[in-house]
């Protein structure tokens, strides 16, 4: 048997592959990362008009924003992934997702297409991937000459939430531009 650690390490993310089986997933792109979303989870893309700030969110919630009525938290993707190295994107496009009956704004640069991977074409972690970005990753494929890392909603959702925890009970906020301190 060979033993692999990277995918062992990741394995809680592994589903029991069936040869032959697809999956399908939305690419978007946030600075120079690109990642797959699960489409099942994708909802709609749109231009945000305007966010109303959260008083001591952390620096991944951009703010809230209304969808056809609906009260959706967005996040900036970029900061979650921490590519947020470039220069920040002027225009607000939108990836809105669902989960748990929750729902999310995925704030990007770029939206792309959907890319159907089979499951053969399924590679462990890289070694190379930073240990931030790899556990909020569900899957890795083999696409255009390189990977696709493809995101897990609920990872990135459980990260933000227990930050945003963090933050409110230290009282700090994530972005000095929001909420008063007192």
């Amino acid at each position: 048997m060979n033993f692999d650690l990277a995918d062992f390490s990741y394995s809680r993310h592994r589903p029991q592959v069936r040869i032959g089986a697809a999956v399908s997933h939305f690419t978007v792109r946030t600075k120079s990362q690109i990642v797959g979303l699960p489409v099942h989870c994708v909802k709609t893309v749109f231009h945000l008009d305007r966010l109303t700030p959260v008083p001591l969110a952390p620096p991944q919630v951009a703010g809230l924003a209304n969808l056809r009525g609906r009260i959706v938290t967005a996040l900036h993707l970029d900061k979650c992934l921490r590519t947020d190295h470039a220069p920040p994107s002027a225009a607000l496009l939108a990836v809105g997702i669902t989960h748990n009956g929750d729902d999310y704004a995925l704030l990007v640069d770029d939206t792309g297409d959907v890319i159907v991977s089979e499951e053969q074409d399924r590679v462990s972690c890289p070694a190379h991937l930073d240990a931030h970005l790899a556990e909020l990753m569900a899957a890795f494929y083999r696409y255009a000459g390189g990977f696709l890392s493809i995101l897990d909603i609920a990872a990135l959702i459980k990260r933000v939430s227990q930050q945003s925890e963090s933050a409110y009970r230290s009282g700090e906020s994530g972005n000095s531009k929001r909420g008063d301190r007192r």
